[in-house]
């Protein structure tokens, strides 16, 4: 079922909503950036046939939450996740997990860290530092430095990032790349237009957290889920291998979501 929630600047955010209300978890879902909603589909699909409840949000600028203007991770946090927490499926539920895949692991993380909403758990699935330094080996390093480094210019160049026509990320709002070219660069979160000390806030987590790691992951690397997971008050992290040639970052989504979905139902029954 698909729905409509309105941000507090009346920014209208398309949701689908999978499975029953009587489930014994609720899985408040955020996609990677750039991906939209329906690419989940497999995913959530899955997580329903284990007897989950998944309300899945799709990302402002993508199709069922059409934006304009200039808007970043931060309108996404404080803006967002509190209207998606006030549908009724969220206030109802018995248990809700906040989960997300690469940037919307971030902003999961980022949200609860900062008290904006208040999940049991979060997980993140394929989320870690997009910094340098992450990255195994001088020549690796030099190639993620000069690649954030071309996100940068182009962005302050044109005045968004042409993503649909570069192959990453999709075309975006300048705000949006700013604040994830600054953690790729600096391997800190600084939000623009936000004062907010997400840093010293993440380091200060106690919600339930898991951060998992896709096997041959070519965008974020066991260390940098390491990384990240260490910023984040040492969050418990795990490492999942899909078996599927050519998966990756993104592939596992369509391929073989049933391994990512057991590992995280199994740390959840543990809870």
């Amino acid at each position: 079922m698909r729905t409509t929630v309105v941000a507090d600047d009346a920014h209208r955010i398309g949701c689908e909503i999978h499975g029953s209300g009587d489930a014994p978890v609720t899985v408040v879902f955020l996609p990677a950036l750039g991906v939209p909603l329906g690419y989940y589909a497999p995913l959530f699909e899955a997580w329903v046939r284990r007897g989950r409840q998944v309300v899945g949000v799709e990302n402002r600028g993508q199709p069922l939450s059409p934006a304009t203007g200039r808007f970043g991770y931060s309108d996404m946090i404080r803006r967002d996740l509190p209207a998606v927490f006030g549908l009724s499926p969220v206030q109802e539920a018995s248990r809700v997990v906040l989960a997300g895949h690469s940037m919307g692991g971030a902003l999961a993380l980022l949200g609860t860290a900062a008290q904006v909403v208040e999940p049991r758990a979060v997980v993140t699935i394929a989320t870690g530092t997009s910094w340098c330094a992450a990255e195994f080996g001088p020549w690796r390093r030099a190639r993620r430095h000069a690649g954030t480094s071309v996100v940068r210019a182009v962005t302050r160049g044109l005045g968004y990032w042409p993503g649909h026509r570069l192959g990453f990320a999709g075309r975006q709002p300048a705000t949006v790349m700013r604040d994830w070219a600054h953690e790729a660069h600096h391997g800190t979160f600084r939000l623009h237009g936000d004062r907010y000390d997400y840093e010293a806030a993440l380091a200060r987590m106690s919600t339930p957290r898991l951060m998992l790691g896709i096997d041959g992951d070519p965008l974020i690397n066991p260390r940098a889920v390491a990384l990240l997971a260490r910023r984040a008050g040492g969050a418990e992290r795990r490492q999942i291998r899909v078996d599927h040639p050519g998966d990756d970052h993104f592939r596992w989504v369509r391929h073989t979501p049933g391994p990512v979905i057991a590992g995280i139902d199994a740390w959840l029954d543990r809870m």
